[in-house]
């Protein structure tokens, strides 16, 4: 067997990924209902540019692992770490992840380093980073068999409409407004600012990583005076299961009935689409939330972690 090597992303022949790819994407579908592909896709072209940051396990000519990381201004991100089941898959995560992390760290621009990693093969990667110096937050990927939905009548007295991305900078208020003072606005700095909020749906609504945009299974509710009020945002992750990345109301109309009516109305259009289940994810700490979710009937599929360092 080939000595196991630790190479930049960069230095590989992009062909070497499709192998281990294949197993990934498997890995989403069957773990997590998730269609990977169109990330693949454009994980592919940015290693085939050689623009993708991140390290890679080789034993002779075999990928065995990878990660990758983005960094934006003062921040790192972490986005996946993948690798194949094998007797020294902890190692090799732990390998890939201590390059990653150090050279994160080592660089004087960046002060704060974030990931929301998807473990796999039965890693374990909360000790990995914990021994690293970072916070750990468990979350939960949580999903809703349709069928089983019963629908039930929500008047918040407000008027529910079709998504409107004129209203996208009113929607990064409520967000900001709804996660001052939680958790998430620790593990994700986005949520602190109204700028970082509306720079996420923007994201979420222009990009795949949480799923296909679905406009028609995206609403918001309007006040008697005709101001948005809370939003719910519905994407695709394959072809029978949609994903909520974002629903928000504002802290004034929390406990109204508003949140039950967006998701209502949510589920209902998946369900006339043809959709099977619906999938959101939750942090633990989040005890109002992961009761609400459970109520509707959303289940834990899958518990994953949130990790953030500070310098």
């Amino acid at each position: 067997m080939s000595e196991l090597k630790y190479l930049p992303i960069s230095l590989l022949d992009p062909d070497s990924f499709f192998p281990l790819m294949d197993e990934e994407e498997e890995a989403w579908l069957s773990d997590l209902g998730w269609d990977y592909s169109p990330i693949r896709q454009i994980l592919l072209s940015f290693i085939r540019q050689k623009l993708l940051p991140g390290y890679a396990a080789m034993n002779g000519r075999n990928l065995l692992g990878y990660t990758y990381f983005l960094v934006n201004q003062a921040k790192g991100i972490i986005g996946a770490i993948y690798s194949v089941q094998m007797s020294s898959i902890q190692e090799i995560v732990e390998n890939l992840l201590s390059f990653t992390i150090t050279g994160l760290r080592d660089t004087q621009q960046i002060k704060r380093v974030e990931a929301q990693i998807m473990p796999f093969n039965g890693v374990d990667l909360p000790s990995i980073f914990t021994h690293h110096g970072f916070s750990y937050y468990p979350r939960y990927y949580m999903d809703l068999n349709l069928s089983q939905f019963r629908a039930a009548k929500y008047d918040p007295g407000e008027k529910i409409i079709p998504w409107d991305s004129a209203h996208l900078r009113l929607a990064a208020q409520m967000a900001s407004m709804s996660y001052s003072n939680q958790t998430d606005a620790i593990i994700c700095e986005d949520y602190r600012t109204i700028a970082g909020c509306e720079n996420y749906l923007r994201s979420i609504v222009e990009n795949p990583g949480c799923g296909i945009f679905m406009p028609e299974a995206s609403f918001m509710c309007l006040d008697k005076q005709e101001i948005p009020c809370g939003f719910i945002i519905g994407c695709r992750i394959s072809r029978a299961v949609g994903m909520i990345p974002q629903i928000a109301v504002n802290p004034a109309y929390q406990g109204l009935g508003v949140g039950n009516a967006l998701m209502q109305r949510s589920f209902e259009q998946y369900k006339a689409l043809g959709f099977r289940t619906v999938s959101l994810t939750v942090t633990r700490d989040n005890r109002r939330a992961c009761d609400w979710y459970q109520r509707l009937g959303f289940r834990i599929r899958k518990e994953f972690g949130a990790y953030v360092w500070e310098r």
